[in-house]
């Protein structure tokens, strides 16, 4: 739901959950191919959008693995491997235990990692490639965001001490680069630097090149003007509705942190498919306090409405260290997180939850994404009331002071209330209207070039809440959103239609991912209704897609 409300906005504006793979999954050093599907599943399906991978480059197999250390060749995809020798442990001849498995390969225990030659990066894009296509739905899909960091895999001779610094002839060449993986299972779904640079250079056939209702909201784009009268940005990035439904865009790459020991890798051919360090995150510092207050480092601003001062553009920030039960209240907010995402930034979990990885508890987990949601309120949107004339109750939306200050709430469009103003040049500047209203006329409360809006991003929310806190006569705003054309689907605007009615084309059993989306939408789901199928695998996939080594899993998920 919280997608719909931003799909105007550059994607480089949204906040979104991160998590590092190795801290949820691989906190006890078992690097299990099962339990990684588990793992990674669950992180999506609980609705984790930014993922920070720890690939190692294993020379002695020659494949980008996600276990730390060199496998043994003669391990291979086959459960009927031979069994490896367990010779006593020294440098030159590490004690190498071999666990039978009952579905795949055995498990190897190479020094202080248990491994199988299967939890490779071509598992986890394989993966990846399943949720993206079941999720390929206007009410489903969602940006994913991966970050590499890559590594040498230590040598199976010393597994535990610090890898080697590799030569060029070991190095990955020609069709075993990083983005040859990538390319492998997720090229249509991969939007790359190449596309990014084509796109900046004219606006007017590309994000501007969209249906009048997809727009990019104004006052993000520096508007630059070239010699031939085009519109283009040096800095700017695509909204997530151009992404999406345009160009059915699902996932930005880029490097993370690239070790010594893979110096001489040559980056420069992943150029034209994943982004550089540094370009899809902007870390900011920040401290919290024991209640979950931030002290420092907050990009909320009440006094300025500039969206470069400070830069919220791709802001993230490490979350603090969490004590969660294993088995949360999700109406229950963790504090320091929710207070992160008011700040502007994108909250990044680098701790194991619970002290268990993800596949064995995914609550924690689903928690930590849930305190990161700043639109509807836990438990809202309350459904509308059926049976209901004037198709009024529980169909319009305020921002409330009480409870869960700054989020949202159902209330009865008749009621009157003063109504949220926003100036469309300035993504920051909103105020109050002075007079109250009905929904039915609140539009014209506010006075041009104020408009009645709805907030499209947590600093936007933020800057709202601020002028709803500061009078004193008032303890709720109307935001412009409201389901009254059709019960449960929330448009913004009073005669918008939901886009999301069921086709009338008899061959189309689901809405599938079309290049329109009319208005800014939220079909709310239950806030984090999710459950992913923990127990079954999916089928074998009979689409052959080419280096495919493994199946995904199988979803059953709500998108944030």
């Amino acid at each position: 739901a919280q997608r719909d409300v931003g799909l105007r906005v550059p994607i480089n504006y949204q906040t979104v959950p991160g998590v590092s793979l190795t801290a949820a999954c691989f906190g006890e050093n078992q690097f299990e191919h099962f339990a990684f599907k588990r793992c990674f599943s669950n992180l999506l399906a609980v609705g984790f959008r930014r993922f920070t991978v720890d690939t190692y480059w294993d020379p002695l197999r020659q494949v980008w693995s996600l276990c730390p250390v060199e496998l043994p060749q003669a391990n291979g995809a086959s459960a009927s491997a031979s069994p490896v020798s367990s010779a006593p442990t020294s440098a030159a001849t590490p004690t190498i235990v071999d666990f039978p498995s009952p579905d795949g390969p055995p498990i190897l225990q190479v020094g202080n990692y248990n491994c199988t030659s299967l939890t490779t990066l071509d598992l986890l894009t394989g993966i990846l490639e399943d949720f993206l296509d079941a999720t390929s739905t206007t009410t489903g899909a969602a940006l994913v965001l991966l970050s590499f960091n890559v590594h040498v895999a230590s040598s199976i001779a010393n597994p535990n001490a610090d890898a080697p610094r590799l030569s060029q002839g070991q190095l990955p060449g020609q069709g075993k680069l990083l983005s040859d993986i990538l390319r492998g299972n997720l090229s249509d779904e991969l939007y790359k630097p190449t596309n990014l640079a084509d796109d900046r250079a004219n606006l007017n056939n590309s994000w501007y090149d969209v249906e009048w209702n997809n727009q990019p909201v104004h006052g993000y784009y520096e508007g630059l003007v070239d010699a031939e009268g085009h519109l283009y940005t040096n800095i700017g990035w695509p909204t997530e509705a151009y992404m999406e439904f345009k160009k059915l865009f699902r996932l930005v790459a880029s490097y993370g942190s690239i070790d010594s020991q893979m110096g001489d890798y040559n980056t420069t051919a992943d150029s034209g498919y994943i982004f550089p360090t540094g370009t899809l995150s902007n870390q900011i510092s920040t401290s919290v306090d024991s209640d979950g207050s931030v002290t420092s480092g907050c990009l909320f601003d009440p006094s300025s409405t500039s969206i470069t001062t400070p830069n919220a553009s791709w802001a993230i920030s490490t979350a603090p260290q969490l004590d969660l039960p294993a088995t949360p209240d999700l109406s229950l907010l963790i504090p320091s997180i929710t207070n992160l995402t008011r700040c502007g930034t994108s909250p990044f979990l680098n701790q194991t939850l619970a002290n268990a990885p993800a596949d064995r508890n995914p609550l924690p987990y689903a928690a930590f994404v849930h305190s990161t949601l700043w639109s509807f309120a836990p438990g809202e949107p309350l459904n509308a009331t059926q049976n209901d004339d004037t198709n009024s109750v529980n169909r319009c939306v305020v921002m409330t002071k009480s409870q869960y200050p700054s989020r949202w709430r159902t209330t009865d469009c008749r009621e009157p209330h003063r109504v949220a103003c926003h100036d469309p040049s300035s993504p920051y500047a909103w105020h109050l209207s002075p007079s109250t209203s009905p929904y039915e006329t609140a539009e014209s409360l506010c006075s041009a070039p104020s408009r009645f809006s709805v907030p499209h991003t947590t600093l936007e929310n933020a800057h709202l809440y601020s002028a709803l806190a500061a009078s004193s006569e008032d303890n709720v705003v109307y935001i412009n959103l409201n389901s009254i054309n059709t019960p449960d689907c929330w448009v913004e605007g009073r005669n918008s239609t939901c886009p999301y009615l069921a086709s009338t084309d008899t061959d189309r059993t689901r809405i599938v991912v079309v290049p329109t989306v009319a208005a800014i939408i939220i079909f709310v789901l239950a806030a984090l209704t999710f459950f992913v199928k923990c127990a079954a695998n999916r089928r074998d996939n009979v689409r052959g897609r080419k280096r495919r080594l493994v199946d995904g899993w199988e979803y059953e998920g709500v998108p944030s």
